[in-house]
């Protein structure tokens, strides 16, 4: 089955005048442990910085672990965490950020 690596920029969006949010951010099982996400992440922040963002935002659920991983990474550092109950389930909620 094949796959493609494309960045969707719809999901890189305006938070505010000097802040992008990365919004949505999922590979498919085939594409992981290959280097796309961190090729997608970089992308992303270029993006991000091209058109005139000094920072970049998310946000995420510490269980995600492999995503977190390569956020933090990437220069993404957790800003704020906290319980939240999720779906039913108790899930810590994170806030990351990192300078452009």
């Amino acid at each position: 089955m094949g796959w493609r690596a494309a960045p969707r920029f719809d999901f890189c969006v305006r938070l505010d005048g000097a802040t992008a949010k990365l919004r949505l951010f999922q590979l498919v099982p085939e594409a992981r442990g290959r280097g796309t996400g961190r090729l997608m992440v970089r992308t992303c922040a270029e993006f991000a910085r091209n058109n005139g963002y000094a920072r970049m935002h998310l946000w995420t659920h510490k269980s995600h672990e492999a995503a977190c991983a390569l956020y933090l990474r990437n220069g993404w550092c957790i800003t704020c965490e906290r319980d939240v109950v999720s779906f039913g389930q108790p899930l810590v909620e994170q806030m990351m950020e990192r300078d452009l």
